[in-house]
């Protein structure tokens, strides 16, 4: 009865529908050819994973991500954001 609840429903994350994952572009490394990686933990380039249009990517670097991570942000989000208790 949507009269008197209401729905929440929250991506995974890693997953590949509207959260970040491993196939995100990863921001502060340039795109493509020439620009710099901001100096970000010493890594080249040419060791950031890359997609087919040679975008960076997280690739293999994405943190793996369990159960019991999900769970808690769905908490999180349910006691800190929405004000939940139970």
């Amino acid at each position: 009865d949507t009269e008197r609840y209401f729905i929440v429903c929250c991506n995974i994350l890693g997953s590949c529908y509207g959260s970040c994952g491993p196939s995100s572009l990863r921001p502060g490394y340039g795109s493509g050819g020439g620009e710099g990686n901001s100096g970000r933990e010493g890594r080249g380039r040419a060791n950031v994973p890359r997609n087919a249009s040679n975008e960076p990517i997280y690739g293999i670097d994405f943190p793996d991500v369990s159960v019991r991570d999900t769970v808690r942000l769905q908490l999180l989000l349910l006691k800190n954001e929405l004000k939940i208790n139970s």
